[in-house]
């Protein structure tokens, strides 16, 4: 009986070694799946702060945009003779030089 018994004491001390191998594997596991969600974790917040940014500016730029509609711009147009008088006098003094340099 007490080989019996000697036997039965090896077979537990077996299964509580596979059993604390496994443990020990599960635990090791366990830990890279908690860096692993550390890391998502810290991606997802500089996520969203980057949106919070890039919300921020376009915030401003609409702000901007409606500042910019509000504004009166005046552009005064050039009168287009005076515009073929000053191309005629140009092209007077183009002419001009044209015919100093061929002398």
């Amino acid at each position: 009986m007490t080989e019996s018994i000697q036997h039965i004491m090896n077979e537990i001390r077996a299964k509580a070694l596979e059993i604390h191998s496994e443990l020990v594997q599960e635990r090791n596991k366990n830990q890279v799946l908690q860096a692993q969600i550390l890391e998502k974790e810290e991606r997802l917040q500089a996520a969203k702060q980057l949106e919070n940014e890039r919300l921020a500016v376009i915030d401003q730029l609409k702000l901007d945009l409606e500042v910019a509609k509000n504004q009166v711009v005046e552009v005064s147009v050039p009168q287009i003779g005076r515009n073929e008088e000053q191309i005629d006098e140009l092209v007077k003094e183009i002419e001009y030089c044209i015919g100093q340099l061929k002398k």
